[in-house]
């Protein structure tokens, strides 16, 4: 119970300095602006490239990573057809919606939750390294696609692909991880310093946009959404998870351990991509509000029930 109490302590402090921040106004008008983007085209990148050259490539191809990358992929999938099927809602709704409700905050919440209630920083890994390869990138392609409305073509795909720094990021990062070449330790520290920067500006960009907001404001008219978001996030992901694992042979602690990392809140990363898009900006921040505050009970829920 500490374990989950600390991590959530951290990313709940460094929100509030961002709250209080924007309250003072010493960032001028345009702080969340500047750190959005910063966060998107310059730390983020920075942090998946890192990520990916310090991981071992066993952790890529690992049952806990295939657990983390279908119950994802399957929750955003079914959360995407359920929104398309049940309401009207289309575009950058129904794509916020489904990455609101299955990308987890593992790079900020997944260490220590993994450090003070797993035990190991090690069972963090495999989530955070599937979305950075894998998710993170594919929802910037089709969130690109479908607000900057360019060609599909190969010319399109280029440009997208060209747009969003963390895709290049991720892929070299892959083909360097999976070649085992070694960058230099003197190229790789300016890179570290700015991986470092990634997570406290995320927070601090959320945070700067809780204030003067009304969460859950019925003008909004993303309420049903978040709702959805939520209870997919925070029920449907981690039961998935449980399921996968049991058929893919996980059992005792090795199953507790994917369910905990499904069970994660939504990452704010999925926050600053919808700002940097300008697509349903307050249903990504309001559920990564719902699911951080919801995740404290759904955690300790599954620790009673798989602790071991």
């Amino acid at each position: 119970m500490s374990g989950v109490l600390t991590g959530f302590f951290i990313v709940w402090a460094l929100i509030a300095v961002g709250w209080v921040v924007g309250r003072t106004g010493v960032l001028g008008p345009h702080g969340r602006y500047v750190l959005n983007r910063t966060t998107f085209f310059v730390a983020s990148p920075a942090l998946v490239l890192v990520g990916l050259l310090s991981s071992d490539v066993r952790e890529i191809f690992s049952v806990p990573m295939a657990v983390a990358a279908i119950s994802g992929l399957a929750t955003g999938a079914l959360l995407l057809l359920g929104v398309a099927l049940f309401t009207r809602r289309r575009g950058p709704d129904l794509v916020v919606t489904a990455i609101s409700g299955s990308v987890v905050n593992g790079a900020n919440m997944g260490f220590p939750i993994a450090a003070y209630v797993l035990g190991d920083i090690s069972h963090a890994l495999p989530v955070i390294l599937f979305q950075q390869a894998v998710y993170n990138p594919l929802f910037l392609f089709v969130l690109h696609q479908i607000t900057q409305k360019e060609s599909l073509g190969p010319l399109g795909i280029a440009r997208s692909i060209g747009a969003n720094p963390t895709i290049v990021a991720a892929a070299v990062g892959m083909v360097l991880a999976l070649t085992g070449v070694q960058v230099p330790d003197v190229a790789l520290e300016p890179i570290r310093s700015l991986a470092d920067m990634a997570i406290p500006a995320m927070l601090l960009a959320y945070g700067l946009s809780l204030h003067g907001s009304k969460p859950l404001a019925k003008a909004d008219g993303y309420r049903g959404l978040i709702a959805a978001a939520s209870f997919s996030k925070l029920l449907a992901m981690p039961a998935l998870a449980f399921g996968i694992g049991l058929l893919l042979g996980l059992s005792g602690h090795s199953l507790y351990e994917v369910v905990v990392m499904a069970a994660l809140p939504t990452a704010q990363n999925v926050y600053v991509a919808a700002a940097r898009y300008r697509a349903a900006e307050n249903l990504a921040r309001d559920t990564v509000l719902i699911t951080t505050i919801g995740t404290v009970v759904v955690l300790l829920l599954i620790s009673g029930l798989l602790g071991v």
